[in-house]
C-alpha cells in the first residue's frame, strides 16, 4: 500500500496533470474526480467523508495510465472508465459511439419530470439517432408502461444500445435499424419523437477538440447545410409520423424534441414552424446556450 494522501490534494494533482490537455480548470477538476471515483469505486461524497486515501499499486498505475492516455493519445476519459452515469442509468461507452453529454442528460431529466404529470397514460415514443441508447433507456427505466422505440443508422451504435439495455435490466425497448424515419414501419405512429442528431457544421468541426475528432464517430456529429441538414429532415419526416395526444398538449409536454447546436435555435425554430408545428420554443441549457427546440403537432397535421 502507498502512503495516505489528502484526497483534495490528490484531486488537485490529477487536475494539474490534465491541465495541458484541458484548458478549463473546472473541467480538469471534474475529470480528476471522475477518474478517482472510478478507480476506487467510491463516489465523491464518500471520498470527501474519509478525507485521506491510500491507493494500491494497481490503482496508482491505472490512474497514471489514464492520465497519460488522455494527454498523449487524446482518449476521452469516459472511454477509459467504460461507462457514464446518465439520469438513473449507467451507460456503457465504447469507441466510436457518441459519449452521452451532460447537456443532453439535463433536458432528458427535465422531460422525465414533465412526463410524470400524466401518470400511466399509454404513450408511444421514438428516440431517433439513439447512439448509446441513453435517452431511450432513461425514459424506459422511469416509465416501464411507455412503449419506446430506439433507432439508429449505425449497427455499432445499436449493438451498444442493446448491450446497455441488458446492463440496465431494461427489456421494454424495441430497437430498429433506420436512416432517420425512412426505414421505420409505416404503420407505426408516435405520440412523441425525440432526437439528439448530428448537428455540427464542417466549419465548427475545425474547432472541435482532438479527443472528439479522433475517437468519436463523425457520422454521429457532423451534418450538412451548416449543421442543419439532418435536423431539417427529421422535422419534415416527423410531422407525418406523429399523432395528436390531448394529455401531452394539456400538460404542455412537447411532441417533437430535437437537440441542437448553441447557435442554431432561431434557424431550427423557423424550420419547425415552416413544417406546421405550433407553440415552438427554444430551451437553453445551464450554460444559457440554446440546447433543444420543441414543438407541438397541430390537430390539422395529425395522422388521426
Amino acid at each position: 500500500m502507498n502512503e495516505k494522501v489528502s484526497i483534495r490534494q490528490l484531486v488537485q494533482t490529477i487536475a494539474q496533470q490534465l491541465s495541458d490537455k484541458y484548458c478549463n480548470e473546472q473541467l480538469c477538476t471534474q475529470y480528476a474526480w471522475w477518474a478517482l471515483e472510478a478507480i476506487v469505486q467510491k463516489n465523491k461524497s464518500a471520498l470527501l467523508a474519509q478525507e485521506h486515501i491510500s491507493l494500491t499499486q494497481e490503482q496508482s498505475e491505472t490512474l497514471a495510465s489514464w492520465i497519460k492516455k488522455q494527454v498523449e493519445d487524446n482518449i476521452p476519459l469516459q472511454y477509459l472508465i467504460g461507462s457514464v452515469p446518465f439520469a438513473s442509468c449507467d451507460i456503457l461507452v465504447e469507441p466510436p459511439t457518441l459519449i452521452p453529454r451532460q447537456e443532453t442528460e439535463e433536458w432528458c431529466v427535465s422531460l422525465i419530470e414533465q412526463l410524470k404529470k400524466i401518470g400511466t397514460q399509454p404513450l408511444r415514443i421514438l428516440d431517433l439517432c439513439t447512439g448509446s441508447g441513453c435517452i431511450a433507456l432513461s425514459l424506459a427505466k422511469e416509465f416501464p408502461h411507455i412503449k419506446i422505440y430506439a433507432s439508429d443508422i449505425s449497427d455499432t451504435a445499436l449493438a451498444l444500445a442493446q448491450k446497455n439495455a441488458q446492463h440496465n435490466n431494461i427489456t421494454s425497448i424495441q430497437f430498429l435499424s433506420s436512416d432517420l424515419l425512412q426505414d421505420i414501419p409505416t404503420d407505426l405512429q408516435f405520440d412523441m419523437i425525440i432526437s439528439n442528431p448530428p448537428y455540427i457544421s464542417s466549419t465548427e468541426w475545425l474547432q472541435v477538440d482532438a479527443c472528439v475528432k479522433e475517437w468519436e464517430d463523425p457520422i454521429a456529429l457532423l451534418a450538412p447545410e451548416e449543421g442543419l441538414g439532418i435536423v431539417k429532415e427529421i422535422i419534415a419526416q416527423a410531422k407525418n409520423r406523429l399523432q395528436s395526444h390531448d394529455a401531452l398538449q394539456d400538460h404542455g409536454i412537447p411532441q417533437l424534441i430535437i437537440e441542437i447546436g448553441y447557435q442554431q435555435g432561431d434557424a431550427v425554430k423557423e424550420l419547425f414552424e415552416k413544417e406546421g408545428f405550433c407553440n415552438v420554443a427554444i430551451h437553453k441549457d445551464m450554460q444559457s446556450n440554446d440546447r433543444i427546440v420543441v414543438g407541438y403537432l397541430t390537430h390539422e397535421g395529425s395522422s388521426k
